[in-house]
């Protein structure tokens, strides 16, 4: 066969799998660089390129849909190669934590082999169909995450390209306020939740009375420990609003966002420790394993904030 129209089949085989505005010029340039490197291994060989030729040149540049992948646009990355080990190690351990502390409180109550459902493979198996597969949110919930951080950064570098370059200071301090909003209006939401959680059987009648039970505050907790959450709650939200209306973080809301994350550590601390959420118990094991997490979260935001802190440079006011 023709080395030419074997190089041709090849060119034809790429660019079909590009989009078609791109075919016309990848298959000039492509032809054109294959051509020339077939006429040089000719040349040095000291006879005439033939197929065998053309065939061993193909097969090391590789087959057409990986030089078809190299020709493609950049599409919308969720997660970068170099993030990929970290997201699967945060992925896997939430899920594993989650196991292990469901798992605990499956097994935390005496077994009654005599009882439907008291042996331990039954408990096995009402735990995998509940907790167990149930535990894979916490993947699914980072992934949805990183894709909206992903679409944000997407549409940053877009905007980006079309502004002409700066020379001024870029002020990392600034913030979306759409953005802030959103995190108020979820803030609110949640807050709305958890206050409503206590009156369940009131505003939601129509539950199961397994669920309202499952969801019966401990009295001394309502009484003594519950009430801080709101005094925390109006801080964050002070916090957000002044950031709101100033378009900015600055120095002094930093510094309360700092404490409140320190309090709310604090706060979680003293409920971990000091006796019963829910009366409970399983409700009470997975709530206060769910705390732990959340505790976490608000030591990294600690560990961040006070290294963003001590590396912000003043930027100068215009």
């Amino acid at each position: 066969m023709n080395p030419e129209a074997i190089i041709d089949t090849y060119v034809d085989d790429v660019v079909r799998r590009l989009p078609r505005g791109k075919r016309a010029d990848v298959a000039f340039e492509l032809r054109s660089l294959l051509g020339e490197e077939l006429q040089g291994r000719a040349s040095d060989a000291g006879r005439p390129a033939d197929a065998a030729m053309a065939d061993e040149l193909l097969k090391g540049f590789g087959a057409p849909v990986d030089v078809a992948d190299r020709y493609r646009p950049a599409g919308f990355t969720i997660i970068r190669p170099a993030d990929a080990p970290t997201f699967a190690w945060v992925a896997l351990v939430g899920v594993g934590v989650q196991w292990i502390l469901t798992l605990i409180a499956t097994f935390a109550t005496p077994m009654d082999a005599s009882a439907p459902g008291g042996d331990w493979l039954s408990r096995l198996g009402s735990w995998w169909l509940s907790w167990g597969l149930g535990a894979f949110w916490w993947p699914g919930f980072i992934v949805t995450i990183t894709m909206i951080a992903a679409l944000i950064a997407s549409r940053r570098k877009q905007t980006d390209a079309v502004r002409p370059p700066k020379t001024a200071v870029i002020d990392r301090d600034r913030v979306k306020r759409p953005v802030v909003a959103l995190y108020i209006a979820l803030g609110v939401l949640g807050a709305a939740i958890a206050l409503a959680l206590p009156t369940l059987s009131r505003w939601a009648p129509g539950l199961p009375q397994p669920v309202v039970d499952a969801f019966a505050f401990d009295g001394t907790f309502l009484a003594v420990r519950a009430g801080w959450v709101i005094l925390l709650w109006l801080v964050i939200l002070a916090i957000g609003i002044a950031v709101l209306i100033a378009g900015r973080w600055s120095t002094v809301t930093r510094r309360m966002a700092l404490a409140s994350n320190v309090a709310w550590l604090a706060l979680l601390l003293w409920w971990l420790l000091a006796g019963p959420i829910f009366v409970s118990p399983a409700a009470d094991s997975v709530t206060k394993g769910c705390l732990v997490l959340v505790g976490l979260l608000f030591v990294l935001d600690v560990v961040l904030s006070v290294r963003r802190m001590s590396r912000t440079v003043p930027v100068p006011s215009t």
